[in-house]
């Protein structure tokens, strides 16, 4: 018996298809071509009016809230009909940011970020970004004012018999913060060359993590959002001896403001923005902006963000540059003036 073995080598191998003799490898090749096709163009469809909103930190804060509440209600009022939320935390915010800043400027990559973004490079010179280079303003969402605290259980009433006792023990205040570089130690610097008082910083993860550290009794004293801060002093497990605002707030009338306290002329709020990557076309800026700012007027989500105490703004993406450039120059100045490093 004779048994033909199969050419494995004829490159002119060919099929039949309904009728017609098409060679085999000149077929595979439209195929290919073909499925290619249809994968850029289902990719092409997938990514029409898709936006990207990059948060740089994890997910669960309140930073992270805000993006989640934005990305549900911008397919509402706008042409995006899917917004992603893209959690990219590490390095206190830098890795977040820095992925946006590097993005291509089309406007569908976005970026929530906070007062770490002027702090930070007041600190640091090392940094894979330029704020004012690299990212492009849409709007300031909103502020949301500190209280000074102190643990419930503690015998002083005001800042003054605080600082009082600390002054007479010679023992340094305790002092949760954010870490190096953050808003936290800009203000503790303020505070101590204004009160003369030694502290001593305890840094920590992020705002809940120094709540629970002041509820505990681990640290004397800390910065914390006020709406976190009136729910902790109504169960009486923190006291609020001050706020750091210019004005008393309605929700504690008889909690004094830092001015009144004896410290002048420190106004902290934490913000909370939006940006993209800098060499966005013009139109697609206004358009993002003109869609972001229709989201922060709607009643539902006005009453979301005065449910998680933040005080809408709603800026214009001039207004909002300006406040970065003067907020990183002011900074820029305290970080020089007390010595405040990033390490």
């Amino acid at each position: 018996m004779t048994i033909k073995a199969p050419n494995t080598t004829n490159q002119n191998e060919s099929c039949t298809m309904k009728g017609l003799t098409v060679p085999l490898i000149h077929r595979r090749a439209v195929l290919a071509l073909g499925a290619l096709a249809a994968s850029g163009l289902a990719r092409s469809q997938e990514s029409e009016g898709v936006l990207r909103l990059v948060v740089p930190f994890a997910a669960g804060s309140t930073i992270d809230a805000l993006a989640r509440l934005i990305a549900n209600k911008l397919p509402e009022v706008s042409a995006h009909k899917v917004v992603v939320v893209d959690n990219r935390p590490g390095a206190a915010g830098i890795l977040g940011t820095s992925y946006v800043a590097k993005a291509r400027p089309d406007g569908k990559t976005l970026l929530i970020q906070a007062n770490g973004l002027t702090t930070t490079p007041a600190v640091r010179s090392d940094l894979p970004y330029d704020l004012q280079k690299h990212l492009a303003p849409l709007t300031l969402l909103g502020l949301a004012p500190y209280g000074i605290v102190v643990p419930g259980d503690a015998r002083f009433q005001t800042l003054g018999e605080l600082f009082s006792a600390a002054r007479a023990s010679g023992q340094p205040i305790t002092f949760g913060t954010s870490g190096p570089g953050s808003q936290s130690e800009f203000v503790l610097a303020q505070v101590a060359k204004a009160a003369k008082v030694d502290f001593l910083k305890v840094p920590f993860k992020g705002q809940a993590d120094i709540l629970l550290a002041v509820m505990g009794g681990h640290v004397q004293m800390a910065m914390i959002n006020m709406p976190s801060a009136v729910k902790q002093a109504a169960d009486r497990k923190v006291k609020i001896l001050a706020t750091m605002t210019e004005r008393r707030t309605p929700a504690t009338p008889e909690v004094p403001t830092l001015t009144e306290a004896g410290i002048a002329g420190i106004s902290e709020s934490a913000w909370y923005g939006l940006l993209t990557t800098a060499g966005t076309p013009a139109p697609a800026l206004e358009g993002l902006s003109k869609d972001l700012l229709t989201v922060l007027g709607l009643p539902d989500v006005r009453a979301r963000l005065a449910d998680l105490g933040i005080d809408v703004v709603a800026s214009s993406p001039s207004q909002f540059g300006d406040r970065l450039a003067t907020e990183l120059r002011r900074y820029q100045v305290i970080a020089k003036e007390e010595n405040i490093k990033a390490d």
